[in-house]
């Protein structure tokens, strides 16, 4: 998704992307329609967006989720099964969701929190029109990967405020994103704006404290304040020295799972990586994602079964995949 055609002399932007964003995107602010040249600028209340590589932006550089985009950026391959030449990603997101490639091929799809877009490279093999957005500079690596793909929509805005009309998607997909915001329930109602009825969704989160107690909680008071650059080089320095010792944990017959549990490192034995250098990889940058969130707010399975009640959600199934709760449905 590059932007080529030269607008009054200014920004990049090719011609059917030109119209997409005229059509497509809306002001966050007050819905109304956008105009595109070297900046998108609303026709209504005259509020100015910039493009910034080609993406459109609709929230300051500088925000919570600063250390996201750090992560990613530092990391833009490493998730990716055309990279790992795994289908880690694909079998999580088909697992998760339960949907099939077949489904999606043509489909309107909505991805919040892209990432580097290790499921957006997933979505876009499908056929599907994926919109991808993240609120960090993630998106910059996720065009980097897949920009390529010709239905590839990618925006940097706060899922609070997304720059759609309503109910203008046919599937929803969030993994890995509502736990970090500053407030979940209103993350999680707030998506579901944006899908049409009958469109189906998948989005998980954390599960609740009580039922994942992990030693990364007493680290992380600490660690969420320390400047992103400085706290990945004490995690690059760690993870060699910590792994090693987890995944022999990990190894003990019946209690490893456990065990592995007590060393504030990630372990991804449970995936089938064996190549070293790419375990290596994987641990920093989860370990890096475990202690830098500005926000972690786990959930409970009874206050997600109250939102998808409060929603009127259909066909609601809430899952426990390890430290996870997955909710799909329709809506």
């Amino acid at each position: 998704m590059t932007l080529s055609k030269r607008v009054d002399g200014g920004t990049d932007i090719e011609t059917d992307n030109e119209t997409v964003w005229q059509s497509v995107l809306c002001c966050p602010r007050c819905h109304g329609p956008l105009r595109a040249a070297a900046e998108l600028r609303c026709d209504s209340c005259s509020t100015a967006y910039p493009i910034d590589n080609g993406i459109p932006r609709f929230v300051p550089r500088d925000n919570y989720a600063e250390g996201f985009g750090y992560q990613w950026n530092q990391h833009r391959l490493t998730q990716l099964d055309s990279h790992s030449g795994m289908p880690i990603s694909r079998d999580r997101l088909m697992n998760a969701s339960g949907w099939s490639a077949a489904e999606l091929t043509g489909k309107t799809v909505l991805e919040c929190g892209s990432g580097a877009g290790r499921f957006t490279e997933v979505l876009c093999e499908t056929g599907a029109q994926v919109t991808s957005v993240d609120i960090s500079s993630a998106v910059h690596a996720n065009a980097a990967s897949n920009g390529h793909f010709p239905h590839l929509r990618l925006v940097q805005a706060s899922i609070y405020a997304l720059p759609f009309p309503e109910e203008s998607f046919d599937f929803l997909f969030c993994c890995g994103v509502i736990q970090h915001t500053p407030d979940v329930e209103k993350t999680f109602k707030t998506l579901f704006r944006y899908l049409r009825p009958g469109g189906r969704f998948c989005i998980d989160v954390y599960a609740a404290i009580v039922a994942y107690p992990h030693p990364r909680q007493l680290l992380r008071p600490i660690t969420k304040h320390v400047p992103s650059a400085k706290l990945y080089a004490l995690v690059e320095k760690a993870v060699p020295k910590l792994l090693p010792l987890s995944m022999k944990l990990s190894a003990v017959p019946w209690a490893g799972q456990c065990l592995a549990r007590l060393i504030p490192v990630a372990n991804h034995r449970y995936l089938g990586v064996t190549d070293r250098e790419t375990a290596r990889s994987w641990s920093v940058l989860d370990t890096f994602d475990w202690l830098s969130p500005r926000y972690e707010k786990p959930q409970t399975r009874r206050r997600l079964e109250r939102w998808t009640q409060e929603l009127a959600l259909r066909e609601v199934s809430i899952e426990r995949h390890r430290g996870l709760y997955v909710i799909r449905g329709v809506k």
